[in-house]
């Protein structure tokens, strides 16, 4: 089974977790990092989620599928 339930989104620059926002934000608004003060766009944090969450959870399913299949296949191959 996969373990990771939650990640939090990490600044590229100090790998806080927390970021300043305005009200109402929107895609192409800013986010602060509350840590450094790293500026980036959120749909450009977005991305960067996606691709923090792509390098954590693709081995856990590439680790979960390995053993799913060797079960599957126990004893069948010879």
């Amino acid at each position: 089974m996969i373990k990771t339930t939650h990640v939090s989104i990490q600044c590229r620059e100090c790998g806080h977790a927390e970021f300043e926002q305005p009200d109402n934000v929107q895609d192409d608004d800013f986010v602060k990092c509350h840590d450094c003060g790293f500026q980036i766009m959120l749909a450009d944090l977005k991305e960067v989620g996606v691709e923090q969450v792509k390098e954590i959870v693709i081995p856990e399913v590439k680790k979960e599928i390995e053993k799913m299949l060797k079960k599957a296949f126990r004893g069948r191959l010879k």
